[in-house]
């Protein structure tokens, strides 16, 4: 896979997690809230190989994730390919060794719940991958991994199922249209999927820290897809690009107007330069730029070092 698609791929499932949960309720019909608590799990898995010296081999998987005591288990794909089914039954077959439990003397392995996700696709795509596994006793299964393909969303479902994780992405279905095809429909969707993440930003379903990430990501993958086409870039641009959201000293001003615009203004001031200090004694300098932008995270913060005045 390309490297943006990866960088893109891996940054979203490590930094804004939560918005993986509608993927998993899209694939397997499941219903989590987008507030569960989710865990990101070691992607690194070391099995016995003949074919390196030390005889340990690395595998690596795109995303593995708990819900709700369940793994999950996604790889993406930029573009169909015949032989992921043979790696997938690997990953898995690894990753179920690594939880095996033992009951009453026998060993039970319970596989992950696993998808694929293909960035393109073509008519020839199906929509699971399939493998059968025959076993010595004349027993067989049909191993079989359902697959997302990211092109067959319209904004329309994107909006309605809270696929948030699929924006960046959306371009995509455009790559191979001409400007003809593209210019009459690009402004409303962009103006749609931007309105759909902002009003989930002020339901409180999404943060600050959610939403930047989500706009970067489409522009950066709008430009890198249509380098040489600035009619589709300035367009998607003028909706993604450069809108101010409400931050967390935004909101302390409006309340300060509200109550006495000094006195609001100094608690927020004082609030966040007590939780700078605290962060910084503990180590955690990274977070003090994000608690300042997210009013959300830095409430959770807050409360964490029971801050208040």
């Amino acid at each position: 896979m390309s490297k943006i698609y990866d960088d893109i791929f891996r940054t979203l499932c490590e930094k804004n997690t939560k918005l993986l949960i509608p993927v998993i309720n899209e694939v397997f019909s499941t219903n989590y809230k987008i507030t569960e608590e989710t865990e990101l799990l070691s992607g690194e898995h070391h099995i016995l190989s003949g074919k390196k010296q030390t005889g340990i081999e690395e595998i690596i998987t795109d995303l593995l994730i708990r819900l709700a005591g369940k793994i999950y288990h996604i790889e993406c794909q930029s573009n169909p390919d015949g032989t992921i089914i043979l790696r997938m039954v690997e990953y898995d077959f690894h990753i179920a060794l690594e939880n095996v439990k033992k009951t009453d003397g026998i060993y039970e392995i319970n596989f992950p719940y696993s998808c694929v996700l293909y960035l393109r696709h073509t008519s020839k795509t199906p929509d699971k991958i399939e493998m059968k596994v025959n076993f010595q006793n004349g027993e067989s299964i049909n191993y079989s991994v359902p697959v997302i393909k990211m092109q067959n969303y319209s904004y329309e479902e994107i909006i309605q199922k809270d696929l948030f994780f699929l924006i960046p992405y959306y371009i995509m279905r455009y790559e191979k249209k001409t400007d003809t095809e593209i210019m009459p429909h690009i402004k409303e969707e962009y103006e749609q999927l931007y309105n759909c993440i902002n009003k989930a930003y002020n339901n409180g379903i999404l943060d600050s820290y959610d939403i930047t990430n989500i706009m970067e990501f489409t522009e950066k993958l709008v430009h890198y897809i249509f380098n040489n086409n600035q009619s589709v870039c300035k367009e998607v641009d003028k909706v993604m690009g450069g809108q101010v959201l409400e931050t967390y000293a935004d909101k302390k001003l409006q309340q300060g107007m509200q109550q006495g615009m000094q006195q609001g203004m100094q608690q927020g001031v004082r609030l966040m330069a007590l939780l700078s200090i605290k962060l910084a004694e503990d180590g955690r300098v990274s977070e003090i730029s994000r608690a300042a932008s997210d009013a959300s995270y830095m409430d959770k913060l807050l409360k964490e070092y029971k801050i208040s005045l």
